[in-house]
């Protein structure tokens, strides 16, 4: 109780109790309100420091003078106008700031080139004058501030005034150099098909270049008149690659580009490239951290790339025939021309067989024909279509020319004038039928020209070799069995002659045999003897009709020039 009373009568001291004695101590509350008061009297000066600054920058930034202690070229041109600067630059003889190009190299021996006319940095005086002012004149008040006060330091250089002047042009450049290389060595990788390599930096799995810091880099270095520089970047390690991995991403078959008829164009071509895993994986180990790494790729490049069969095809003229209708009537002259229109701008790709009657179709009125004077059955007569064999003709003969492979072809009954002997096709429909094989290694294309009542056939494709096709024939007379000096007709055999590119035969070969009759009125039968006829002693019977002897070759007469 005691102790009881003595801790409730030390509460109390001359009446006042001894929890209000602390409130007579009032120092910290009076300390804090002088921090506050001291803090506000720096802010509002920082405050008077900034708004002077910025005030100051405005000024200086407005000027409308070059900032002290600049000069280019040696030639002082601070303190000034830009008049005054572009005269002062010209008098002292400088002509043009001339930041020829430099070279840039990135991690992994990517190299580019950044040229000071791509950049937007071949300064003329009056140029380079307002770049000087273009320096810490920028209208922003803090930049033009600190731009200032450098330029009192004295630290102001060359490229800080190409900078002002076009640093867009230079960052231009560098993005589209640093796109390039992200596609490239900066994914982890490069395929250089050239050297058939592909390189890996060790210990970096993607490297990260500053684009701000290259620019600056380059521009320094073009003030300072260098020509290259090399930027080294951070490269942290990193485990080792996935190497059969990779193999999966980077190989690929070699495919050749071929004629796409419905584009009639190249299709896309495709390098091969492979490597050995294995092989990679040990040139990796033994490489240091930051080593270039080059591992050797087999390289398959196609047969043909898509820009060079894009380039070859159709370009070469491989055959051709000229044949003449002057003499044509007009409704034989109309069937030419529409025929030859048919089969204008036909392709065949590798492999494939033209048809000459698929192509040109029945013959009709009402397809555009006319009647013309034709062969048929061994006489002359008026049929639709008269004249298109023409068209068959010349076109074999083009095809003749190009060295393609002949499916069907057949004389005519009577010679023809417009082709040699043994050159001609003849079509009707139904048959006989003209045909032909596309049997080189790209496509052709027929092209057919009719002017001043001039056929010409032209077969375009690629010429792979520099061969040639010539014609050559051999006739001889055929002669009646009957009557041995009466001639009936004439034999034709063509040989196809092939020379490479230096004029020398490659091959001979037999084309074709061709048999033509000579019209009835050609022939001189000879006249027979009167005879007396004996009167009959019977009735007489009828017999079978004398069957027409083949007639037969006299391989010692001269050809005929029968023209028809």
């Amino acid at each position: 109780m005691n102790a009881l009373k003595r801790n409730t009568s030390a509460k109390t001291v001359d009446g006042r109790s001894a929890a209000k004695k602390p409130k007579a101590k009032k120092e910290a509350p009076a300390k804090k309100s002088g921090a506050k008061k001291a803090a506000l009297y720096v802010a509002c000066a920082l405050v008077l420091i900034i708004a002077a600054g910025l005030i100051t920058g405005a000024v200086v930034g407005r000027s409308s003078k070059i900032h002290p202690n600049m000069s280019l070229g040696g030639i002082d041109i601070g303190d000034m106008s830009v008049a005054e600067a572009e005269a002062a630059l010209r008098d002292g003889g400088w002509d043009k700031l001339d930041c020829g190009s430099v070279a840039v190299t990135l991690p992994g021996g990517f190299e580019f080139t950044v040229t000071a006319a791509e950049a937007g940095l071949e300064l003329d005086c009056a140029e380079a004058a307002e770049a000087a002012y273009a320096y810490g004149h920028s209208g922003n008040p803090v930049k033009d501030l600190i731009a200032y006060f450098k330029c009192i330091g004295g630290s102001v250089t060359a490229a800080d005034i190409l900078a002002a002047a076009n640093a867009e042009g230079v960052r231009a450049r560098v993005d589209a150099a640093l796109e390039d290389y992200d596609e490239q060595i900066g994914k982890g990788y490069e395929i250089d098909l050239e050297a058939e390599r592909l390189k890996m930096i060790k210990g970096a799995d993607k490297i990260e270049i500053d684009a701000d810091k290259l620019c600056s880099m380059i521009l320094d270095t073009m003030a300072e008149g260098g020509s290259s520089l090399e930027y080294k970047a951070d490269i942290s390690n990193s485990a080792e690659p996935d190497f059969e991995k990779l193999h999966e991403e980077i190989f690929a078959e070699a495919v050749d580009a071929k004629y796409d008829p419905e584009t009639r164009k190249a299709t896309e071509s495709t390098v091969g490239v492979d490597f050995d895993a294995a092989k990679a994986k040990e040139l990796w180990a033994a490489a240091s951290d930051g080593e270039l790494v080059e591992i050797p790729l087999t390289v398959t490049m196609p047969k043909y790339t898509t820009e060079q069969l894009d380039s070859m095809l159709f370009a070469d003229k491989l055959g051709s025939q000229k044949t003449s209708y002057a003499s044509s009537a007009s409704g034989r002259a109309t069937n030419v021309e529409l025929a030859a229109s048919k089969i204008n701008g036909v392709v065949l790709n590798p492999g494939e067989t033209f048809s000459y009657n698929d192509t040109v179709g029945k013959r009709t009125t009402a397809a555009g024909f006319k009647s013309a004077a034709a062969y048929s059955g061994g006489k002359v007569v008026q049929e639709v279509g008269g004249g298109i064999c023409q068209v068959s003709s010349t076109l074999y003969c083009a095809a003749l020319y190009a060295n393609l492979q002949i499916v069907a072809r057949d004389c005519h009954h009577f010679a023809v004038s417009y082709v040699p002997w043994g050159l001609d096709a003849t079509v009707s429909w139904g048959g006989p039928e003209f045909k032909f094989k596309n049997n080189r290694e790209f496509p052709i294309k027929i092209v057919t020209k009719c002017v001043d009542r001039q056929l010409t056939v032209e077969i375009w494709g690629t010429d792979v070799d520099g061969s040639y096709v010539e014609m050559t024939y051999s006739a001889s007379t055929a002669y009646d069995s009957t009557h041995p000096n009466v001639a009936v007709g004439t034999r034709a055999t063509t040989y196809r002659c092939v020379y490479d590119k230096d004029g020398n035969l490659i091959s001979r070969n037999h084309e074709a045999n061709s048999y033509y009759y000579y019209h009835d009125e050609d022939i001189k039968w000879p006249t027979p003897e009167p005879t007396q006829t004996p009167e009959p002693t019977q009735e007489p019977v009828p017999t079978e009709e004398p069957i027409p002897t083949e007639p037969v070759i006299n391989p010692d007469e001269t050809p005929s020039l029968d023209p028809r």
